[in-house]
């Protein structure tokens, strides 16, 4: 039998490509192809960094590491502005940290709910709430924003900040009469960074006053005229 390293390489491997390998199970040699090893870790890789929705309820309890699932299972294909909330296991698979962390990051803000395989296949929606139900079970109460296409059992979907909504936002205040208090309505949904200059384009430091997500008055030791940048 030839020496391995003297076959010809194939630097554009195909999925159909066979590849030699041993079965752990029994020890027998075996053809792998290209394709399926692939699949394979993909999908190890997606179980820690992805949430797959499971339809079917376990046996035994409590959901599985890694998932999401409405509180009594079903909902295949469900519509995106039909869901309301969704049970996630905060435990990802293996050795990974639980993702709790990284998801309460995201109360108040606008989330995106991604099929990992499909662009085309998405939620929008603002996390208004993430409560503790069991262990590391957690109920996600969630209000739609947009979306597209609707859910599929077995996908695994990634969740993170909707950075279009979540990031991007800002609002310019211009004030055209000479005033000690600016009185402003953003509409941001936050608590935004301000910056101030006068008509001259001079930053003026003030007092910022939040009186909700969407409005703040700001104060200042004498009257002008100018802009407030929100952020």
């Amino acid at each position: 039998m030839p020496i391995i390293s003297s076959y010809k390489k194939n630097n554009t491997p195909e999925p159909s490509d066979i590849l030699i390998g041993t079965d752990v199970t029994n020890g027998q040699t075996k053809n792998f192809s290209l394709g399926g090893a692939s699949i394979i870790m993909i999908n190890d890789f997606l179980k820690h960094s992805a949430w797959k929705f499971i339809v079917q309820d376990p046996d035994p309890d409590p959901r599985p590491e890694g998932t999401i699932s409405f509180e009594n299972y079903g909902g295949q294909a469900t519509e995106w502005q039909d869901i309301t909330s969704l049970y996630i296991n905060v435990q990802m698979p293996v050795t990974v940290p639980i993702a709790l962390p990284y998801l309460q990051r995201f109360i108040g803000y606008d989330i995106i709910i991604q099929d990992v395989r499909s662009l085309g296949r998405f939620g929008v929606y603002t996390l208004t709430a993430l409560t503790q139900v069991q262990g590391n079970i957690y109920n996600m109460e969630l209000e739609f924003v947009t979306g597209n296409n609707n859910i599929q059992a077995l996908q695994y979907y990634s969740i993170q900040i909707d950075i279009v909504e979540g990031f991007d936002s800002h609002y310019e205040f211009v004030q055209g009469v000479p005033a000690t208090t600016w009185d402003i309505t953003h509409n941001l949904d936050k608590f935004p960074s301000i910056s101030v200059v006068d008509t001259a384009d001079t930053t003026v430091i003030g007092s910022y006053d939040y009186v909700t997500k969407n409005r703040v008055i700001l104060s200042f030791s004498e009257p002008f005229a100018g802009r407030a940048f929100l952020n």
